[in-house]
């Protein structure tokens, strides 16, 4: 692929990168649940009768834990590549310390307490991500580039050096980048070699941007690069995923709707609820829920996109859209099977066949269910016309690419952040 040709296919990145302080806010969590994981199994084990903690079978027993959280930590430092992988093996990595301790318990029959082993594989999950977190937000990975350099395209890699000596060492690099157009020149074939045989990570620019940024290139995306079989296997498991997600959060969920849909009758009147028609899986069209937050369109303004600033959303549906509060009726489109709680968000049937012809690979969106969330709104935001909405279709396409439970927890995760932050609304 030829890095011109990469550039103009390249969509420019609108996100920014963790803040400086966030690896020390993290250490800080981790520390804090560490010191405080002894009280928290006391609690939870003995309710407060702290006299049995000093029983040798139950010191035991806590420092089993404990040994199992600094298993977890350990694992989860020396973590690499991309966020939602190494997210998705520090979960694998609890639940196998913590079965393992279970088992050793039974097996040599140890004295046990069925909620502290519970607060334990807590404990190393949120200790485990921490760690994880801290290092994945250091940054610290250095990159040798082989090739001709963009250093606009390069700006998201905080340390990266080009290699102009076929001769140098390696040792300091974690990754090697390949930018050259087209075959490796013959001779930088030996640094590809010894690169690989010395254990490091060999990428194309393009690989390797998609593994640092979580989009692709929408010009270079086919059906080839999606997981063989679709998401066919997968769907059955999301589907009850789904539902049992949106059950539990009803106590929630139901009370904040409830004094949204009051506060919207009181002020705007009826409708409360405005319903639209918008494209789900598979090209079927289907009317997706929201609470009302404009006044009444005018005929001239009927089909037009939200716009910053627009002048139509009334001062309360303002403050509903800020904490996304009027998505909430979309919880009814994921119980019925017309949405999941992750997945593309949905488009209206006019604007999606638009899309689709400009950019024939939006339609591949329609491959999953659509969501009230997904990888697009969390990196990308809010898209208004067909350059926002090319940027965003490279995001949905890198999760069409690389969908997982793993990577649905990274995007409510992230979720969680934005509405207590109140961004990426218009």
């Amino acid at each position: 692929m030829a890095l011109a040709r990469f550039e103009d296919a390249w969509p420019e990145p609108r996100f920014e990168a963790p803040p400086h302080d966030a690896p020390v806010l993290a250490f800080t969590l981790v520390l804090i649940v560490a010191a405080v994981a002894p009280v928290l199994y006391g609690f939870v084990a003995f309710h407060g009768q702290w006299v049995r903690m000093t029983q040798p079978a139950v010191i035991r027993h806590v420092a089993f834990n404990w040994l199992a959280n600094g298993v977890v930590v350990l694992g989860a430092a020396r973590l690499t590549g991309r966020f939602d992988r190494k997210l998705a093996k520090v979960f694998s990595r609890t639940f196998l310390a913590h079965g393992a301790l279970a088992f050793l318990t039974l097996v040599f029959r140890h004295y046990y307490s069925i909620p502290m082993m519970l607060a334990g594989v807590v404990c190393s999950g949120v200790l485990g991500v921490g760690t994880m977190y801290a290092r994945h937000a250091q940054g610290r990975e250095r990159v040798g580039v082989l090739g001709p350099v963009n250093p606009a395209i390069l700006a998201s890699v905080i340390d990266w050096e080009r290699i102009d000596d076929p001769d140098a060492s390696l040792r300091r690099f974690d990754w090697l980048l390949i930018t050259f157009a087209g075959d490796v020149p013959r001779a930088w074939s030996p640094v590809v070699c010894r690169a690989l045989v010395a254990g490091k990570r060999v990428r194309h620019l393009s690989e390797y941007l998609e593994e640092a940024e979580g989009v692709v290139a929408v010009e270079h995306f086919n059906l080839d690069h999606l997981a063989k079989g679709g998401a066919a296997g997968w769907r059955a498991g999301k589907r009850l995923i789904d539902v049992m997600l949106v059950i539990a959060t009803l106590p929630l969920t139901l009370p904040v709707l409830g004094l949204a849909v009051a506060a919207a009758r009181a002020t705007m009147g009826r409708p409360t609820f405005f319903v639209q028609s918008r494209v789900g899986q598979g090209g079927r069209v289907f009317d997706m829920f929201k609470l009302r937050t404009m006044r009444p369109a005018r005929e001239a303004e009927r089909g037009v996109a939200t716009l910053e600033g627009d002048t139509r959303i009334t001062p309360l549906g303002r403050w509903l859209r800020r904490f996304h509060i009027d998505e909430l009726p979309q919880l009814l489109n994921v119980l019925i099977g017309d949405m999941s709680l992750v997945g593309p968000r949905p488009e209206q049937p006019g604007l999606a066949e638009t899309y689709a012809r400009k950019a024939p690979a939006f339609a591949y969106r329609q491959l999953v269910r659509p969501g009230i969330t997904g990888w697009a709104q969390v990196r990308a935001g809010y898209a208004a016309d067909l350059a926002e909405t090319r940027v965003k279709l490279g995001f949905d396409l890198y999760y069409l690419k690389n969908f997982s439970v793993a990577l649905d927890a990274q995007i409510l995760l992230r979720t969680v952040g934005t509405l207590v932050s109140g961004g990426g609304v218009r």
